[in-house]
C-alpha cells in the first residue's frame, strides 16, 4: 500500500512539472532600424524572449536594473538570441552601439517585483527613456 502512495505521489508531481513547462510561451523581439519592437514586452515566469533581426546590434542586461540576484550578461554583436526567464521582475536592456538613438527595451517578467529599485536609478540619455517606458509598463499593469 505504501509503494501505491508513493508511485501515485510521483506521478502527481511529474504530472504537475510536465504542465508547468507546457504553458511557457515563446514571445519575439525583432531589431528594426534602431529600435527594439516591441519596446516593452510582458510575459509570464518560464518564458522565453528571442530577439530577432540582430545584423549590427547586441543585448546587454546591466547590474541595477535587473532583479537583485539575477546574473547581468552582454550577448555578442549579430547574433540572435534566446533567454528563458524564470524570475519575476523588470529587466532593462541596450544596445550597446545605439543606445545613445535610444535602442533598449525592457522585459517585465510576471509582477515587477524591481519597480522601487528601477525608480530609484539615475538613468539619462537614451537608456533613461527606455527606463521611462518600462516604469510606465510597469505601473500600468
Amino acid at each position: 500500500m505504501q509503494l501505491f502512495k508513493s508511485m501515485l505521489t510521483a506521478i502527481a508531481l511529474v504530472s504537475s512539472l510536465a504542465a508547468g513547462s507546457a504553458f511557457a510561451a515563446d514571445h519575439t523581439v525583432t531589431a528594426r532600424g534602431l529600435a527594439f519592437q516591441p519596446l516593452v514586452i510582458n510575459i509570464a515566469p518560464g518564458d522565453t524572449v528571442y530577439w530577432e533581426n540582430m545584423a549590427t546590434h547586441n543585448v546587454h542586461m546591466m547590474d541595477g536594473l535587473i532583479p537583485e540576484g539575477t546574473e547581468a550578461f552582454v550577448t555578442p554583436m549579430s547574433e540572435p538570441v534566446t533567454k528563458t526567464f524564470d524570475k519575476e521582475g523588470i529587466y532593462i536592456y541596450q544596445c550597446d552601439p545605439h543606445i545613445g538613438a535610444g535602442m533598449g527595451g525592457a522585459v517585465i517578467v510576471g509582477s515587477p517585483t524591481n519597480l522601487d529599485a528601477i525608480k530609484s536609478q539615475d538613468v539619462s540619455g537614451g537608456l533613461g527613456r527606455v527606463v521611462d517606458e518600462a516604469i510606465e509598463a510597469a505601473e500600468a499593469m
